[in-house]
């Protein structure tokens, strides 16, 4: 009987001992992780900022030209949607070409203003 109740006492022992070693590594586990994700947020934060520095630096004088490349690509849009545009009812064709025509009024401003 006594070599029962050292077995029993020893295996509760065990197992206490075992629940702690296991609530140690889940506290590592957890700090682990926060650690992880806060050095994750700093590394993109680095990574996005050396990527905006690189842009800036290639783009350097030659903002005009990138916007005339975007404006253009716009208005190469717009030329391919006018086909549809055609097909619109004269009130929503109206209105649609007032918008084209305010586009390329922003554009105008922007492009005399430079």
């Amino acid at each position: 009987m006594d070599m029962i109740n050292r077995f029993n006492d020893e295996l509760l022992t065990h197992k206490s001992t075992m629940k702690e070693d296991m609530e140690k590594l889940k506290t590592q586990q957890d700090v682990l992780k926060i650690s992880y994700t806060i050095n994750e947020k700093k590394l993109m934060d680095k990574i996005d900022s050396s990527i905006t520095k690189s842009i800036s630096k290639h783009i350097e004088g030659k903002e005009s030209e990138i916007l005339m490349k975007i404006w253009i690509n716009e208005f190469k849009e717009i030329i391919e949607n006018f086909e549809k545009l055609k097909k619109l009812k004269p009130k929503e064709f109206s209105v649609r070409l007032n918008e084209i025509s305010d586009t390329i009024e922003v554009y105008k401003q922007k492009i005399l203003g430079a």
